[in-house]
């Protein structure tokens, strides 16, 4: 999946979230940072603990080496990517 694809399945998935339900693709495309779309530090780790519910099934773990790159669109999208990733390797062991 492109850089792009993990922006619109971000956009999509925040969409679905009570603190993020506002955001569009555009929002998130334009900013750099998640304080620029509005989003807490705590909201983000709400978010991240329901996508892992949603697209892994709960095979993947939070991990502390993820909170500093929660704090730009780019790292959060890395961050997405990662878990995904990890929920792949974990369904086919």
């Amino acid at each position: 999946m492109s850089a792009d694809d993990y922006l619109h399945k971000l956009a999509d998935f925040l969409r679905t979230q009570p603190a993020t339900s506002e955001l569009t693709y555009e929002d998130i495309s334009r900013a750099t940072s998640r304080e620029e779309l509005g989003i807490s530090s705590l909201n983000i780790i709400l978010v991240l603990v329901n996508y892992i519910k949603e697209h892994a099934d709960n095979s993947v773990t939070l991990k502390p080496e993820w909170v500093s790159r929660l704090n730009d669109v780019d790292g959060i999208v890395s961050v997405l990517r990662e878990i995904d990733e990890s929920s792949r390797e974990q369904a086919r062991a």
